[in-house]
C-alpha cells in the first residue's frame, strides 16, 4: 500500500496597502489546506506611496523590522520553505528597487512585486475553485454566467464566465485607497464630494459596460477585503464556505444611508477601524456603479483575500495540483477571446497549436522547453495575426503593441512583453538588442524567447497556406535531430519549401537538425 504523500508546510507573506500578513499552512491538496500560524498586522504604508508615490525610509525600516518579526516566527515552526510577496504598496512606489533591496539585505527575503493582472488571476484561482467546490454534485451541468468584480486598494478587476468560459478581464486603475488620494482631504469633506465620486467612477467604468453586457452576466460577485467589509455592514454571514448570496436592494439601502457620510461618521455609526472606515464609501460607489449598468437580481458576496488566494496558489503549483492545468486553459479561451476582437483565424491558431505540442514535447524530454514556456508559445500563436486588424503593414509591430497594450489573464507584465517579442519576430528579423522588443527583456527571457521564436517560425512555416494539409503530426528526437513526421492527401511542397527557410533558425538556436518528412 502507498504511503500518504508528506504535507508540504511552507509560509506565504504580503506586503499590502494596509496591512502586512503572514500564513504558515500545511498543504496536503488544494481543498485541504490547514492554517497553523496567521499573523496580520495594520499598516498605512498604502496611504503613503499613493500620496507622495514611495516610502520613506523611516517606513521601509519600520517594514523591515516587522519582516524580521515574521522570519523570527518562522524560525520558532522551523519552516524554511517561503513566498513573499507585495502588491499595490510596492507596485507603485517610485522607489520599489531601493525597498526591495533595502528587505533583501535587511531580512534576507526576496519580495515579488505583483502585477495587477496577477495579483486578479491568484485571486480567480481560488474563487473559481471555491465555486465549483460548492456546485460539485451539479458541477457537469454548471455554465455559470458570471461577472466577478475584484476591488483592491489600486484597482478594479472585473472578469465575465459566459457558459462556462472565460471570455472578458479588464483591470482598471480606480481601488478604494486610489480613489481617496483622488480627492483632497477638505474634497472628501464636501457636500459635494458623493456625486463628484459618482461620476468620476461613471466616467472611468462607462466604456466598459457596452462589451459586459453582450455577454449577460446573471450573478454578480464581489470579492476581497472590501467584500468582507460590506458583508459586515449588510450583516451577513458568509458561513464556512465564506460566500453568501444577496440581492442588489440591501446594497442601495446601504448606499442611501452610508454613501454620502465621511469616515469619522462611518466609523461612529458601525463601530468600524478608520483604515476599514475609509474604504466603505469608495467602495459602495463603486458596487452602485456596477449594479446600475449590470442588470441582475444574484450578487454573491466572497470573502477570499490575496493571501488566501496566493497561499493555495502556492501550494497547488509546488504539488503540480491538476487544477493548474484546468485554469491555463480556461486562460487560452480568455485569449482566443481577445484576438477574436482584432484578427484571428481559429483553425489555423489550433494546427499551430497542436503542431507546437508535438514539437514541445519532444524538446521537454532534453529539457530544452518547459511546459510554461509551450503554454506562452501557444499565447502566442493565439495572438500573432491581430496586428492586421491595424494594418498589415507591419502588422508584427502593431501586434506587438496591442499585447502589450491588453491585460492578460495569467501572466506576468515580463511574460506578456515575452509573448510580445515572439509576434514580433513571427517569421523574419534576427532577435537583437537593437530592436526595443528584444532589448527590454532579460538574459533569462531572451533565452527562453530565442527557443520559442524558432519553435513558432517552423510550426507556421508547417500550415503557411492556412489551409491545415498536415495532419496527425508527430515529432521525435532521432539520432540527434528533430524529426518531425505528419500525413497528407494534399500537395504540401508550400509547407516544405517554407520549413527549409527558417529550420536554420531553430537549428541555430536549438544546436539540432530539423527534418520534416511525409509519412
Amino acid at each position: 500500500m502507498e504511503e500518504d504523500r508528506k504535507p508540504f508546510v511552507y509560509s506565504i507573506i504580503h506586503i499590502g496597502s494596509s496591512n502586512l500578513s503572514m500564513r504558515i499552512v500545511e498543504y496536503h491538496d488544494v481543498d485541504d489546506i490547514r492554517i497553523i500560524e496567521e499573523v496580520k498586522r495594520d499598516t498605512a504604508f498604502g496611504e503613503e506611496v499613493f500620496l507622495t508615490r514611495k516610502l520613506s525610509f523611516s517606513s521601509i525600516r519600520k517594514l523591515c523590522n516587522q519582516l524580521n518579526g515574521l522570519k523570527q516566527l518562522m524560525a520558532d515552526y522551523q519552516v524554511e520553505e517561503h513566498a513573499v510577496y507585495a502588491t499595490a504598496v510596492l507596485r507603485e512606489a517610485e522607489n520599489r528597487r531601493s525597498i526591495m533591496d533595502l528587505i533583501k539585505d535587511t531580512t534576507g527575503f526576496d519580495v515579488q512585486v505583483i502585477d495587477m493582472p496577477q495579483e486578479i488571476y491568484y485571486k480567480h484561482f481560488a474563487l473559481q475553485h471555491a465555486l465549483a467546490r460548492v456546485h460539485e454534485k451539479d458541477k457537469p451541468a454548471w455554465k455559470p454566467d458570471l461577472l466577478f468584480v475584484d476591488i483592491t486598494s489600486g484597482c478594479v478587476g472585473l472578469t465575465v464566465w459566459d457558459k462556462g468560459t472565460l471570455r472578458y478581464q479588464h483591470n482598471v486603475h480606480i481601488g478604494t485607497l486610489r480613489l481617496l488620494e483622488t480627492f483632497k482631504r477638505n474634497q472628501r469633506d464636501s457636500k459635494d464630494y458623493p456625486a463628484a465620486m459618482t461620476e468620476y467612477i461613471h466616467a472611468i467604468l462607462e466604456p466598459l459596460w457596452r462589451d459586459i453586457r453582450r455577454f449577460q452576466p446573471d450573478t454578480l460577485i464581489f470579492s476581497g477585503r472590501e467584500a468582507r467589509i460590506m458583508a459586515e455592514l449588510l450583516q451577513l454571514d458568509l458561513g464556512p464556505d465564506n460566500m453568501a448570496y444577496i440581492r442588489p436592494e440591501p446594497f442601495y439601502r446601504l448606499y442611501e444611508e452610508t454613501g454620502r457620510m465621511s469616515a469619522p461618521m462611518i466609523m461612529r455609526k458601525y463601530n468600524i477601524s478608520e483604515q476599514w472606515a475609509s474604504t466603505v464609501a469608495p467602495t459602495l460607489h463603486i458596487y452602485k456603479e456596477i449594479l446600475e449598468n449590470i442588470c441582475t437580481e444574484k450578487v454573491l458576496m466572497m470573502g477570499t483575500t490575496f493571501i488566501e488566494a496566493v497561499t493555495m496558489f502556492y501550494g497547488a503549483k509546488k504539488m503540480e495540483d491538476p487544477s493548474l492545468e484546468e485554469m491555463r486553459g480556461h486562460n487560452l479561451e480568455l485569449t482566443r477571446s481577445i484576438a477574436d476582437a482584432y484578427y484571428y483565424e481559429p483553425a489555423h491558431a489550433k494546427a499551430l497549436e497542436s503542431y507546437s505540442h508535438s514539437i514541445s514535447s519532444a524538446l521537454q524530454a532534453k529539457s530544452a522547453v518547459t511546459d510554461r514556456d509551450e503554454f506562452l508559445l501557444r499565447m502566442a500563436i493565439i495572438l500573432y495575426q491581430t496586428g492586421k486588424y491595424v494594418n498589415l503593414l507591419n502588422s508584427n509591430l502593431h501586434a506587438w503593441n496591442l499585447v502589450r497594450g491588453t491585460d492578460i489573464f495569467g501572466i506576468s507584465d515580463r511574460e506578456k512583453d515575452m509573448v510580445a517579442a515572439i509576434v514580433y519576430y513571427d517569421h523574419k528579423g534576427t532577435p537583437s538588442d537593437d530592436d526595443e522588443p528584444f532589448r527590454i527583456l532579460n538574459e533569462s527571457a531572451k533565452r527562453t524567447v530565442l527557443k520559442l521564436i524558432a519553435i513558432f517560425r517552423i510550426i507556421r512555416a508547417m500550415d503557411m497556406s492556412r489551409r491545415q494539409k498536415l495532419k496527425d503530426v508527430t515529432a521525435r528526437i532521432q539520432n540527434g535531430e528533430l524529426l518531425i513526421e505528419y500525413d497528407s492527401r494534399e500537395n504540401t511542397a508550400l509547407e516544405t519549401w517554407m520549413f527549409d527557410q527558417q529550420k536554420e533558425f531553430f537549428e541555430n538556436i536549438f544546436g539540432r537538425m530539423a527534418r520534416l518528412e511525409r509519412r
